[in-house]
């Protein structure tokens, strides 16, 4: 044979031995020899890249090596590594390894949280100065920009309204360390977007509308509950009182919540004008206010969608926390007499 036939033939046997021990190396990193070994778990902290990962499971014998693990995934579907406790066994090939960590994790990593308790009754300004007290990260001024820019989603906000008032909805949140002021907000919107559903909204305002003569959207239920919230002085006495403004509103009479005016004079600062001519002073214009007043809870809004039956036009305070209901302006006038008396606060 030619020498040089003979050189190329070495050189092929050479590189054919190169290629195939490169070849049967990386089956071995890939899928060890043996069976898996013992088992063993291992943590993975929130936020871990692919290659962090691969260097915790190199670490703990589980894979051969980090760096092939890193070059082999890049063309597997190895979906998101959640943070957690898994269970590996050692010498696991490279796809037993990624089943494991695909299947997420037998005990997820605790998220810390801060909890952030939302009274019934607050308005947003109340509610995003909470926000801001217990987590200060969340800056007041965030928190506005997320609202006044319209960032924060809510199905029960009509076209063309800007205020959130009466759209979140009052309860106890964990807040993590990564949500923003719009994540936040947003979970306490769809909260009332859940609540209000549970309750059939759209038809308890189909058939208030119905039963009282009077148009009124779910929207307006959420003012509603919003007057009721201020105005009961109980769970039990919610219902009467949302069925009061529903027959004012069918009578076409001022309601006479002075709640209103407070929360306009709260909003614009100074005090109430009873005598202003606002939307928002019930005393003299009839109708809803153009917005709720507050955060309405639970019990007052199953009150403004289900109204308790009743012919009463008034209610006044008579005792501490206890309302006398009445049809009659006179036996209501009896009532703010006695109110008066009592140092209620009637006036």
């Amino acid at each position: 044979m030619p020498r040089w036939l003979v050189a190329l033939v070495v050189i092929v046997l050479v590189i054919g031995g190169i290629v195939g021990g490169a070849m049967w190396w990386y089956h071995n990193q890939v899928d060890p020899p043996g069976g898996p070994g013992e088992r063993v778990e291992v943590q993975i902290p929130e936020g871990a890249t692919t290659s962090k990962v691969g260097s915790i499971l190199d670490d703990q014998g589980i894979i051969t090596s980090a760096t092939v693990f890193g070059f082999y995934v890049g063309g597997k579907d190895l979906t998101s590594v959640q943070a957690g406790t898994y269970t590996f066994r050692k010498n696991s090939s490279f796809d037993d390894a990624i089943d494991v960590l695909n299947a997420g994790p037998g005990t997820p990593a605790s998220i810390a949280t801060t909890k952030v308790n939302i009274p019934e009754g607050y308005t947003v300004a109340q509610t995003v100065a909470r926000i801001h007290e217990k987590v200060p990260r969340l800056t007041v001024e965030e928190l506005d920009a997320a609202l006044d820019q319209g960032k924060v989603p809510s199905s029960l906000k009509p076209e063309g309204t800007t205020s959130y008032e009466g759209l979140l909805f009052p309860a106890t949140y964990d807040i993590t360390d990564e949500e923003t002021a719009v994540d936040v907000l947003t979970k306490m919107t769809k909260e009332m977007e859940k609540r209000v559903t549970a309750m059939d909204i759209d038809g308890a305002a189909s058939a208030i509308s119905q039963n009282y003569g009077i148009e009124v959207t779910p929207y307006d239920l959420l003012t509603v509950a919003s007057l009721v919230q201020e105005e009961a002085g109980s769970p039990d006495e919610a219902p009467k009182v949302a069925t009061v403004i529903y027959n004012r509103l069918r009578e076409n009479m001022p309601l006479g919540i002075d709640a209103t005016s407070r929360y306009l004079a709260d909003i614009e600062g100074g005090e109430p004008n009873y005598e202003s001519d606002s939307p928002y002073n019930t005393r003299k214009q009839p109708g809803l206010p153009p917005t709720p007043i507050a955060s309405a809870g639970e019990y007052a809004l199953d009150a403004a969608l289900h109204p308790a039956d009743g012919p009463w036009l008034y209610y006044v305070l008579t005792d501490p926390g206890v309302h006398t209901f009445t049809e009659s302006y006179q036996e209501f006038l009896a009532g703010k007499q006695e109110c008066e008396a009592k140092d209620l606060g009637c006036g």
